[in-house]
């Protein structure tokens, strides 16, 4: 009888960590799944409103906080919110709606929410039809939000070109915080546009731009005056791509 119960221990315990992993693997797809499927019907929800309706400026007259929810990758809160619009050219008004809006690593508590009374944000509402309203962004991620898509175009451009240019040593000249960052992660990176005086192996030297994403921890390294690895693109030179520090 020993002996048996201590077959059918040795099958049990792999089993159950099995069937834990099973159980964990489940969970994560289920989430990245649903996360994905999220952020396609979101978009897409918003695209259509766009397309019939008129995206404002907001002030948060009152809200009150809801459910937690970890959407499209980001810790959302279904918020219940009285808010002022003012559209361009048109009678400013007050109505409430309820919609998912970031709320970060924020402490979350129940009841009203008192630290969003005041904040600007932008929302998209249909004309003829009130109930239909969404949350666009904070004002204060305005800029992430008109611009950083053009970034991200960009970074397209620059991982072709780190692939198949040719390298260089560059010195900068100039640098200018883009404020392209999510308030989120600001905290953590900086996009830079970047003035530079490209040595190419071959050829004179010459002035170019490039725009890149920092860590914070390592913008030292890339101040006026600091030596940089660059590749560039043959048939335009102006195309330029930063790829390292000279310190590293």
């Amino acid at each position: 009888m020993e002996s048996l119960l201590s077959l059918v221990g040795c099958f049990a315990t792999p089993l159950i960590l099995l069937l834990s992993l099973l159980i964990g693997g489940w969970i994560v797809y289920t989430n990245l799944t649903g996360n994905k499927k999220y952020s396609q019907e979101r978009q897409s929800k918003l695209n259509e409103l766009r397309k019939r309706g008129i995206t404002a400026p907001a002030t948060i007259i009152s809200a009150k906080n809801g459910i937690v929810n970890t959407r499209g990758g980001s810790r959302l809160m279904l918020m219940a919110l009285e808010v002022e619009i003012q559209p361009e050219g048109r009678s400013k008004f007050v109505t409430t709606f309820k919609d998912w809006l970031p709320v970060g690593r924020q402490f979350v508590s129940w009841g009203d929410r008192h630290e969003e009374v005041g904040q600007k944000i932008w929302v998209t509402y249909n004309p003829n039809d009130l109930n239909e309203i969404l949350f666009e962004h904070y004002d204060k991620d305005r800029k992430y939000f008109l611009g950083y898509p053009a970034f991200a175009k960009l970074e397209k451009r620059n991982a072709e070109i780190r692939n198949t240019g040719e390298e260089a040593i560059a010195t900068i000249l100039e640098t200018e915080d883009l404020e392209l960052v999510h308030s989120y992660e600001k905290e953590m990176r900086t996009v830079l546009r970047v003035k530079l005086e490209v040595t190419p192996k071959i050829g004179e030297p010459y002035q170019a731009e490039a725009q890149n994403s920092f860590l914070n921890a390592s913008l030292h390294k890339y101040t006026v005056g600091k030596k940089v690895y660059v590749k560039f693109n043959p048939q335009d030179k102006t195309q330029v791509a930063l790829i390292r520090s000279a310190e590293e």
